[in-house]
């Protein structure tokens, strides 16, 4: 995840060496944490006021100017994650691109200037913002209305880079990594600035890992950006499906074709995706064998719910996979199931533990969402752990923040790491968090219980792989 060229403002390098040390359980001191990461927010406050017009409007209509507080900032100017999905679907249905860039430039801290003529896909039209120096990724709900989540080139090197830096330290602590790389990490985050953490991170790489993701090859929803980060540093890399799945067949599968080529590109997928299950488990099943044979570990990285059909086709063919010892699955992305069961996790982690001979706590699960920087690792204890990047905000059903170290609530967040794009946002989720030590040794808020707020749709990964198999 190395980027080409990145640079941290100075008190986003001292927040990023608190959450190294957090991540290790180094010596860390909160409230040094919290000064720091407040000092960004406001930087950021400023910064959305001059640049974006849509929260400047939010901010002129409650007369907040640039010297807001934090407080004032939670009460006021937390953005719902629908502002990401806030055009008119109809510019999509008429490819209308013109459009859709003026909408982003409400939403982005730059104008949207690229050319919007000779487009006629989403696809084509994320590929040119891309190729003029503006990133998209997008998650879709079962209504198929996406949510476009913009970054020019330097947020997206930002959020790159500060993932790397506590993302490697916080797998590496217990989880990942020989015994050499585990030695070495304290040293490298006591002495080494973040800048040259990441390279020499980058340059490190999980060589001794294969990994397996239970997706399509490519396209740009978050877990696909996560996994087309990631796929570099393995020795060798198998997607579920070998073929992408671009947004504009997904969008498809959710609202249904309007005419026979659409079927026809609707059945296409649903063959490739479905009718070709076994065949796809069955080549996910060779390549975990013949890591196994080959004396390499294995990363296995996917939804829950393919989770659980990968596990029934190992029962159905009675040879469970017996990977390397140190190996890691991971799991994120939401409960639902393709029919809309609930998938009980004990029981998944029972059926995974047993079909790839992993002790359970090789089993990880994170929890993310398209419009945050940051992943939140699950412990041992149970606990979703928020790094020091972030400052959670649980609010009550007026959307007031709530307080104390126990609270439920819809999950809100200001996050330090969204510097093009408007970083305070309210989510579809109700969450229990809980603030802080946890037995685990990590200190701080973190997420115990998530479901999906009342009136919302099923929403990210589970909702996407519910559309292509409806």
């Amino acid at each position: 995840m190395t980027p080409d060229h990145f640079e941290f403002t100075p008190v986003h390098r001292q927040l990023i060496k608190a959450t190294q040390a957090w991540a290790l359980r180094l010596p860390f001191d909160p409230a040094v944490a919290r000064d720091l990461r407040r000092q960004i927010i406001l930087q950021n406050h400023a910064h959305y006021l001059e640049a974006i017009p849509a929260y400047r409007r939010v901010a002129d209509e409650d007369g907040i100017g640039p010297d807001a507080d934090v407080e004032t900032i939670k009460r006021h100017l937390l953005l719902p994650d629908d502002i990401f999905k806030s055009y008119d679907q109809r510019w999509l249905d008429e490819a209308d691109f013109g459009k859709m860039n003026a909408w982003l430039s409400e939403i982005l801290h730059r104008p949207v200037d690229v050319a919007s003529d000779g487009l006629d896909s989403i696809d084509a039209w994320l590929a040119r913002l891309e190729a003029g120096g503006i990133k998209v990724v997008y998650s879709s709900g079962t209504s198929g209305n996406f949510s476009f989540v913009p970054r020019d080139a330097a947020a997206w090197r930002l959020f790159r880079a500060a993932s790397t830096c506590y993302l490697a330290p916080l797998l590496l602590y217990e989880k990942i990594g020989s015994p050499w790389q585990r030695l070495a990490i304290r040293p490298a985050v006591r002495w080494l600035s973040p800048e040259t953490f990441v390279r020499a991170s980058g340059g490190m790489g999980l060589r001794d890992f294969d990994a397996v993701f239970l997706d399509f090859s490519s396209g740009r929803t978050g877990n696909q950006a996560l996994e087309q980060e990631l796929a570099p540093l393995f020795r060798r890399t198998c997607f579920l499906y070998q073929t992408g799945l671009s947004s504009s067949l997904l969008r498809l599968a959710a609202r249904g074709p309007r005419n026979e080529m659409e079927r026809a590109l609707l059945a296409r997928l649903q063959t490739e995706a479905l009718s070709n299950k076994i065949e796809n488990h069955r080549r996910v099943i060779e390549a975990l064998r013949r890591a196994a044979a080959d004396r390499q570990k294995t990363f296995i990285f996917g939804t829950p719910y393919q989770f659980k059909e990968l596990c029934a086709t190992i029962n159905d063919l009675g040879q469970p996979v017996s990977l390397r010892p140190g190996s890691l699955a991971l799991f994120g992305g939401g409960w639902k199931s393709f029919t809309g069961e609930r998938i009980p996790r004990d029981e998944l982690v029972a059926q995974m533990s047993q079909s790839f001979g992993l002790a359970p706590e090789r089993i990880l699960e994170g929890y993310s969402m398209t419009e945050i920087s940051t992943f939140m690792l699950r412990c041992d204890h149970g606990r979703f752990h928020i790094p020091p990047l972030i400052e959670p905000v649980i609010l009550d059903e007026a959307w007031q923040p709530l307080a104390g170290s126990d609270v439920r609530g819809v999950f809100g967040f200001l996050d330090t790491l969204a510097i093009s794009h408007p970083g305070f946002l309210v989510s579809g989720d109700e969450v229990r968090l809980v603030d802080g030590d946890c037995p685990c040794g990590l200190t701080g808020p973190a997420v115990l219980e998530i479901g999906r707020a009342r009136a919302r749709e099923v929403k990210g990964c589970g909702g996407i792989m519910a559309s292509v198999a409806a």
